[in-house]
């Protein structure tokens, strides 16, 4: 295995996470994949070894991985996709071309901009993407 599924396995035990046989096939996927990865790709890859291995359990796996942090989940029309955070103190956004997937990064957090919560109102977490098309996408249309 390359570096990337290495510092995703060990990130996973620092995280207190079990590393199961069912994640490290995960971590196999995100760390061969540079972009976005579909719940059904890594079902599949999952099921070369664990014939019959469920959907609900890649949900339940890649839901963990975003909770702690490892992976994130970002919103398309078709379904959600997953990608590798950029890194665990690099907080940022993206901009996302609906074609290729390409993302770029917006180096600015919006929230830190004044946006004004209702009073008595704890912000938790939050996400910021911009859906669109980058120039190579665009110019193709």
């Amino acid at each position: 295995m390359g570096s990337k599924w290495l510092e995703l396995v060990e990130a996973m035990e620092e995280k207190g996470l079990r590393v199961t046989f069912q994640r490290k096939l995960i971590a196999e996927v995100f760390s061969s994949t540079n972009g976005f990865v579909l719940p059904r790709q890594i079902h599949s890859y999952i099921a070369k070894d664990i014939p019959g291995v469920s959907y609900d359990t890649v949900y339940r796996n890649l839901r963990v991985m975003v909770e702690i942090g490892l992976i994130e989940q970002f919103d398309f029309k078709e379904g959600f996709r997953y990608k590798l955070r950029c890194g665990p103190d690099h907080h940022h956004h993206h901009f996302i071309c609906l074609a290729c997937h390409k993302t770029y990064p917006l180096e600015f957090c919006p929230i830190d901009m004044g946006i004004k919560t209702p009073e008595a109102f704890e912000v938790i977490s939050h996400k910021f993407e911009i859906y669109g098309y980058c120039e190579e996408c665009a110019h193709g249309k």
